[in-house]
């Protein structure tokens, strides 16, 4: 089953956290008001270790697993937050993706 997509508390959860990102993708286009309803929020995140920390927390409030491995639910490891690569979660409030960089090394 999927959860109701909340891209405000996922969002709000980062940021209470103190999770340095930026929002790029789809959900960056309607916070900029183009009328367009996307799949999941797209992040790209600070890959400093007290930020990787502090994004962990996050994701575990968020009940964050991998959305390819639902049924084993598992949870993405601190070792993988810090490489480029990027991680496509499901959360309670709708899926995460959380980008160790994008374009030319931008991250």
């Amino acid at each position: 089953m999927q959860p109701e997509k909340n891209y405000d508390l996922v969002l709000s959860t980062l940021l209470r956290h103190g999770v340095e990102f930026i929002v790029v993708g789809g959900v960056s286009a309607v916070l900029h008001g183009a009328p367009y309803d996307t799949f999941d929020v797209d992040v790209v995140h600070a890959r400093a270790a007290t930020n990787l920390e502090r994004l962990v927390d996050a994701l575990e409030e968020l009940d964050a697993v991998y959305r390819m491995m639902m049924s084993r639910r598992l949870r993405p490891p601190l070792s993988a937050l810090e490489g480029p690569g990027h991680q496509l979660l499901m959360t309670r409030h709708g899926p995460l993706d959380v980008l160790g960089e994008i374009g030319d090394g931008m991250g």
